[in-house]
């Protein structure tokens, strides 16, 4: 059975006093009694109490997916199946969706199947086969280069970014597929291929929210 939303709040408040929590999510002492007595609030008090608590919107409202946003894709049970014998690498395609657009929310699910690629091609690209995921995209932000629908293959063991290379990219609850182009003054900028969408900027302060998840080595699209 899961966790209801006072169960939750509780959780994220954690021997910390009312008042204190309270006061660093913006919401008066006796609004967020009510709360922890089992009141549901809305979107825009759900979104302070998860900033201040720092835990993902959706898990505090529904009690699904990751409490915490994390730096990885979420693990699942069924990993890459390598075998030497035949050359080829099962790649387990998630059921996770990265927005080309404006992002989505994360969602740790098991593999919906597999699709094989030869392991010597994948090595010869540079991709470990035992942490290879395919994604589909989700967007137009990144047209004309990835379309809506697209199957990523991404390399889940790269965790840190180069300029002009493409990256799934967790930022807050969000999981996105951008460019990133560092800047001088320590920001990065998160840029789509379609030039109808300006650069978003992540300010020095809020670069450790962003979190490179893997990067894209290969996609392709049915016809």
């Amino acid at each position: 059975m899961g966790t209801t939303f006072a169960e939750r709040l509780g959780q994220i408040v954690d021997g910390e006093s009312v008042h204190a929590f309270s006061k660093k999510a913006g919401i008066s002492d006796s609004t967020f009694r009510q709360y922890l007595n089992g009141t549901m609030p809305g979107l825009e008090k759900l979104i302070q109490i998860a900033d201040a608590g720092g835990v993902t919107l959706d898990w505090l409202a529904t009690g699904k997916g990751p409490k915490h946003a994390g730096q990885t894709l979420p693990a699942t049970s069924e990993p890459s199946i390598v075998n030497s014998d035949n050359g080829y690498a099962l790649i387990p395609r998630l059921d996770i969706q990265p927005s080309a657009g404006t992002g989505s929310i994360i969602y740790a699910e098991d593999a919906l199947d597999f699709l094989a690629f030869q392991t010597d091609w994948l090595k010869a690209r540079g991709i470990r086969p035992d942490c290879a995921r395919v994604l589909t995209a989700r967007g137009d932000s990144m047209m004309e280069t990835i379309h809506d629908g697209d199957a990523l293959l991404v390399d889940t063991s790269i965790n840190r970014f180069k300029d002009n290379a493409i990256y799934v990219l967790v930022y807050g609850s969000m999981v996105l597929v951008k460019r990133i182009h560092a800047r001088m003054n320590g920001s990065v900028q998160l840029i789509s291929d379609n030039p109808r969408y300006p650069p978003e900027e992540i300010t020095e302060g809020e670069i450790d929210q962003l979190h490179v998840a893997g990067r894209v080595m290969w996609f392709g699209r049915s016809i």
